[in-house]
């Protein structure tokens, strides 16, 4: 991967908490050691696609749980709680393609964890801060992983998860006032 400066960039970015988010999912070895370039890519088969779908399908489990926290204790500030509720819909139904496209191949769905730690959120920009960290994180993970599917039927809905997820990424880039570009 080549970022804006013709250098080599690694596919979550430099960002530390970006990297603390994809350790906390517990992805399988080897799709955490594609995503921290580790690796170029991964062997083509089945069972990375089922890797690359319950790696994406934790990612999805960490955004509803933040949303959930959010909404539950209030902690997404008024004027964007509207945008918080589709967006946990949003993760809901990427959860739920990806559980069937799982079911479909014949796979097993791993539970989701019972519960994650975010750790003490403060005021409503500290909610946005960390509903923009798991955008940007489920992004850059479907971006890099989107490359290592095979399947057509997979691979459109990736496509169309990693279209709302930049949509989501912006969003909150512009509630707190980052440039989007």
């Amino acid at each position: 991967m080549i970022d804006s400066r013709g250098t080599a960039a690694a596919r979550l970015g430099r960002r530390e908490s970006v990297r603390r988010l994809v350790q906390m999912a517990g992805l399988a070895p080897a799709v955490f050691a594609f995503l921290e370039d580790r690796v170029e890519a991964l062997p083509r088969g089945e069972e990375t696609e089922m890797a690359v779908l319950q790696a994406a399908l934790v990612l999805e489990h960490q955004a509803v749980s933040v949303y959930d926290l959010g909404l539950r204790h209030d902690l997404f500030p008024p004027g964007v709680r509207g945008q918080a509720v589709e967006f946990r819909g949003d993760h809901l139904g990427h959860r739920d393609t990806q559980i069937a496209i799982v079911e479909e191949r014949g796979g097993r769905v791993a539970p989701a964890p019972s519960r994650f730690h975010w750790g003490p959120i403060e005021n409503g920009d500290a909610m946005v801060q960390l509903a923009l960290e798991i955008e940007r994180t489920a992004q850059l993970a479907y971006t890099a992983l989107i490359s290592q599917i095979r399947s057509d039927d997979y691979l459109l809905s990736a496509a169309f998860i990693l279209i709302d997820e930049a949509r989501h990424l912006t969003v909150w880039r512009r509630v707190l006032g980052l440039r989007i570009y």
